[in-house]
């Protein structure tokens, strides 16, 4: 039997904050501007907003005992959005191709990624660092 730590369910559920601020953002944007703007712009700006929400919330909360504390940046983060970002599209753009409205794609898309962006974020993007000690 797995024994799943209390501080593994607090950071999940913390993790879901973000990606419910992210969701939230991007799904707002995408649903009603893709008709306007249409589905790629739609998707770069909805993801971008939700993006820039995630990553505060991950960064600064979630994940906020490991990594570098005196930069922003994280260049794992920016590889795995990008990669994410046209996962995403072809996501929206497949399901829609086959009938599926995009307003209910998105919430597809989003159960897809929950899982996939845990499992990249705890063991890669923001993975604990092992702390070098001195002999």
């Amino acid at each position: 039997m797995i024994k799943i730590s209390r501080a593994s369910v607090v950071q999940f559920l913390k993790y879901n904050v973000g990606g419910l601020m992210y969701f939230v953002g991007a799904w707002s944007i995408i649903t009603f501007g893709a008709p306007k703007i249409g589905l790629w712009w739609a998707n770069l700006i909805g993801n971008a907003v939700g993006i820039t929400l995630n990553y505060v919330v991950q960064r600064y909360w979630t994940f906020a005992n490991v990594g570098n504390k005196n930069s922003i940046f994280n260049w794992r983060f920016v590889v795995l959005t990008l990669v994410n970002l046209v996962i995403s599209y072809y996501i929206l753009r497949g399901l829609g191709s086959v009938g599926v409205a995009l307003w209910f794609a998105q919430f597809i898309s989003a159960g897809f990624f929950t899982g996939w962006n845990w499992v990249w974020y705890k063991y890669w993007v923001f993975a604990e660092k092992p702390i070098n000690k001195k002999r």
